[in-house]
This record gives C-alpha cells, structure tokens and sequence, in this order.
C-alpha cells in the first residue's frame, strides 16, 4: 500500500511539474513572440495606412489635425503597452488552443537557440519589409486584375450609380 502512495505522489509531482515547465515554455513563448517590439513592428509598417484612416475618420466627422504624424505617435504611446499586455492574454489562450502542450515546449526551445533569437530579432524588420512589398504586390495584382474585374462586371451586368466611370475605365483597358 504504502508503495501504491509513493507512487502516486510521484506521478502527481511529475505532473504538476510537467504542467508548470509547459507554462513557464508558454510564457517565455509568448514573451518572444507578443511584446511591444512586435507590435511596434506592426505599426511602423502600417503606418501609412493608420494616418490615412485616422485622416478619414477625423475629416468624417468635420475635423483636422495640425501634425497628424505627432498624433499618431502620441496615440500608439498610450496606446501599445494596454494592448500588449491584452493581446498576451489572447495569444496564452490561442497557443493553448492551437499547440499541444510538447508543441509549446519544442516551439519554446526552439526559440532560446541562436536560431530562434535571430529570427525572432529579425521579426519586426521582416514585418516591415513584408508590408511594404506587399503593397507593391497589391497594386501589381489590383492592375493586373482591373481588365477581368471590369470584363467580369460587364459579364455579368453589375451596375454602378455612376456607369460613365464603368465605361470609362472599359475603354481604357480596351475590354
């Protein structure tokens, strides 16, 4: 009996012991992967994008800003630590929702080898570059795709409030 005890407070104690190296490789996981540096990332890419929304909202609604680049940085200032620390908590959830528990615990270890850290290093630069050639790709693939949008909505009898544009643009590309 008393080998039966010890060996079910050995199972539970490798168990808890389990279950906390598993949080603690989450923790680290998400400290590497959602933090600041990353979001700020984020943001710089996005930029563009961000000034011309918060241009559009504030001419909606009848106002302007006299250094929209200084509002905008005063903005993410107050703004990126509060959402840092909300999306940790989302990504705790979503990791534990998408990765086994020894999936954590290889991702985690992959990321303390050098490989790891350079990647997680190059990151945010990676964003960035994403970004900016994605734009480029998107209007690439918009022009590109302009004469079978127009040849399809003629196709297919769309009409627009406006249908002298429509045409306008059809003859453009000689559709």
């Amino acid at each position: 009996m008393k080998s039966i005890i010890c060996a079910v407070a050995f199972a539970a104690t490798l168990a808890t012991q389990a279950t906390a190296d598993v949080e603690a490789d989450l923790d680290y996981l998400i400290s590497q992967q959602v933090n600041r540096t990353m979001f700020e990332g984020a943001l710089i890419a996005q930029r563009p994008l961000l000034v011309g929304a918060i241009e559009n909202e504030l001419r909606k609604r009848g106002m302007s800003v006299s250094d929209i680049e200084r509002f905008l940085d005063i903005f993410m200032e107050e703004f990126i630590d509060e959402f840092t620390e909300t999306m940790q908590d989302e990504a705790r959830s979503m990791y534990k929702e998408t990765f086994s528990e020894q999936e954590i615990t290889d991702i985690a270890a992959f990321l303390r080898t050098p490989s790891g850290q350079a990647m997680v290093a190059a990151t945010p630069s990676l964003m960035a570059d994403g970004a900016r050639r994605g734009q480029i790709a998107g209007v690439e693939a918009g022009n590109n795709a302009a004469p079978r949008v127009l040849r399809r909505i003629r196709e297919e009898g769309i009409t627009f409030d406006n249908p002298a544009l429509i045409d306008q643009m059809i003859d453009e590309f000689d559709i």
